[in-house]
């Protein structure tokens, strides 16, 4: 039985959140878009669902604890499921989006929240929750581009690329996690081992896997850039 919700769509978010007010804009907007929701004052109360968090097709959750608790959280949760995961929180430093991020959040929002917004990143939420269920195959497949994660091997409408072992790891990286942001550290690790810790060369090749990917230079955007933080590999170009 769902704790709290009005109108029976197929996405159930769960909505954690110490702050009565803002649990209750945030179900209002949920409710307005007709999606089904189930309402927590806190993530132990969520945690006790049965199976949490897989009943669930994304998790609000407000991150008002102190830092060590709050990736600890997150951490619990990706352990369990790779359900989308958005942070909402009043605090706006760079320094605390990229510390959830980096602990396996997919979307970061700072109070007060616009519903609009809101709405917007649920959507993009659910798109990549959908899209990296499709994942698990070991297959990725983006308008004309596929990766073989199995076979090792990516095709550009029917082509193989010519990817060099770095170019390989990076896009597996981020194909592996897509429509979540993969941080610049994360991916530096990934291609250059534990102690890499300059930008620019993942800069680099990164320009040179899009040219790769776009070779007509036809705008295709199948990687989007969040500056400063990583890299996303997107579900569908716009």
């Amino acid at each position: 039985m769902v704790p709290s919700g009005v109108i029976r769509t197929e996405a159930l978010i769960a909505v954690i959140d110490e702050d009565l007010a803002a649990r209750r804009s945030l179900t209002a907007a949920l409710a307005t878009a007709h999606y089904r929701f189930a309402s927590y004052a806190d993530y132990e109360s969520a945690a006790r669902t049965p199976n949490f968090p897989n009943p669930f097709q994304a998790l609000v959750l407000d991150l008002a604890a102190p830092e060590l608790r709050r990736l600890e959280v997150i951490a619990a949760v990706r352990a369990q499921s790779e359900v989308p995961l958005i942070v909402v929180t009043a605090l706006a430093a760079e320094a605390d989006k990229i510390a959830a991020l980096d602990a396996g959040a997919d979307d970061y929002l700072v109070k007060p929240l616009l519903e609009g917004e809101f709405l917007a990143r649920m959507r993009v939420a659910l798109r990549h929750g959908r899209a990296r269920r499709g994942t698990a195959g070991g297959r990725v497949e983006i308008e004309g581009l596929v990766i073989d994660l199995l076979a090792r091997e990516v095709t550009l409408h029917g082509v193989r690329l010519d990817l060099t072992p770095t170019d390989y790891k990076l896009l597996a990286l981020l194909a592996r996690n897509q429509g979540r942001v993969v941080p610049q550290q994360q991916m530096l690790h990934e291609a250059w081992g534990p102690h890499a810790r300059d930008p620019h060369y993942l800069r680099v090749y990164m320009a040179r896997l899009r040219r790769k990917l776009d070779p007509a230079r036809m705008g295709a955007q199948y990687i989007s850039t969040e500056p400063g933080i990583g890299y996303r590999l997107v579900d569908s170009l716009k």
